[in-house]
């Protein structure tokens, strides 16, 4: 960085800056990115004088509403509910880029994804508005259509495709791109991504307060939390607590999270057919009081899912003092080291195994949670907002470092 540039920072010329946050993907639930740019943004908004604008959906737009997160917000698009989501982004997209958005040359513009309705109106954008700048977020690379678990293929492949387009786009454009782990930084920097302008900033949990929260007056074994995802190992889940349940009859599991109509309906049908509806409590989405009451009420954290790009879910049950079991994706070595339990991919057996285990050996159970908590006490969204702040400040310095 120049000497000028360096002088500016330390005299706080930069304390004022407007951001454009494209936050136009969302649907439902709360992704790990919706979760890290809402924890970050009103922690920004606190330290910096912050012009924030959302560029976003109703959905999105009640969703920042609903977690306290004070903007001016530019909607895409008002449906209640998101039905048929390829024409719903499509006209997110066209609605985004004939918004009058006016940024000026301190603006910044942030995509809070990698899907295009967050990533192609920037780039129009920075077509005609060089002065700005360009944030991106990458948080998890889609898997190879072929072998990945989910939705159907033709649904699988276009995602794979849209991804890789963004990231052209991002890598022609961004000033910066952000991402969440070494090992995504590793793989965009194969494929062409400039070393000097990609990132690693980790995501992060509120430790405080979480702490405050009381457990829930109904006290369950086991816990999942995530979206209702094939991805995420939901049903996978389903056969791992049929086995728990065979050797514990009393046992209950609670799944919180949200997904589509159509993969939800495949859940209720598949718990009905293992008749474990006395076993499994479906809570839907809940708020960080419900959320976090029942993580503490519980035993174990289970979380069968085949892609991460962190696993923000995970950290929040460490915070709780839970034992997670989980697979084992290589991300989670970076991150989590050797705090959580983890089986092979797909290995339904071991993982039942493993959470009978630490159900019935609470000793255990306790050490391994109390190693969690003390690795989840380093990952502070206080510390990363900072970070992140930091980045944003030096996009006109010559280099970044991870």
């Amino acid at each position: 960085m120049n000497k000028k540039r360096e002088n500016e920072l330390q005299n706080g010329l930069f304390e004022d800056f407007h951001m454009i946050a494209f936050l136009n993907s969302y649907s439902e639930g709360l992704s790990g990115s919706d979760l890290r740019f809402i924890e970050l943004a009103e922690r920004i908004g606190k330290t910096k004088k912050l012009n924030l604008t959302i560029v976003t959906s109703n959905l999105g737009k009640r969703l920042c509403e609903a977690r306290g997160l004070t903007a001016t917000f530019s909607v895409t698009s008002k449906e209640d509910k998101l039905i048929n989501i390829l024409p719903t982004y499509i006209r997110r997209i066209i609605f985004a880029m004939f918004l009058r958005l006016d940024p000026n040359k301190n603006c910044i513009f942030y995509s809070t994804s990698d899907f295009l309705p967050d990533v192609f109106p920037v780039y129009v954008f920075k077509l005609t508005h060089k002065q700005t700048k360009w944030v991106q977020l990458i948080h998890h690379i889609q898997k190879n259509p072929f072998t990945r678990k989910g939705k159907s293929f033709f649904i699988n492949f276009l995602g794979f495709l849209s991804q890789r387009l963004s990231f052209e786009l991002s890598k022609s454009s961004a000033d910066l791109t952000i991402v969440v782990n070494p090992a995504i930084k590793d793989q965009l920097l194969q494929t062409g991504f400039n070393r000097n302008k990609i990132v690693v900033n980790y995501n992060g949990v509120d430790l405080h307060k979480i702490q405050n929260f009381i457990p829930s007056k109904e006290k369950f074994d086991c816990v999942f939390l995530g979206r209702i995802n094939v991805s995420k190992g939901i049903f996978d889940l389903i056969d791992v607590w049929h086995r728990v349940v065979s050797t514990n009859p009393k046992a209950k599991l609670a799944i919180i999270g949200k997904g589509d109509n159509h993969t939800e309906k495949q859940l209720y049908d598949y718990i009905t057919k293992l008749h474990l509806h006395d076993h499994i409590h479906l809570c839907g989405y809940l708020n960080d009081l419900e959320t976090f009451g029942i993580l503490k009420s519980s035993k174990v954290f289970i979380f069968p899912s085949y892609e991460e790009g962190f696993g923000i879910a995970i950290l929040q049950a460490m915070a709780c003092s839970l034992p997670v079991v989980a697979y084992n994706l290589p991300v989670y070595r970076e991150i989590f080291e050797n705090t959580i339990v983890t089986v092979p991919l797909g290995n339904t057996k071991l993982m039942s195994e493993r959470v009978t285990f630490l159900l019935e050996n609470p000793a255990a159970a306790k050490s391994i949670g109390a190693a969690g908590v003390e690795l989840a006490s380093d990952y502070d969204w206080d510390k990363i907002a900072q970070r992140e702040i930091q980045l944003i400040e030096r996009l006109n310095g010559d280099h970044f470092h991870s």
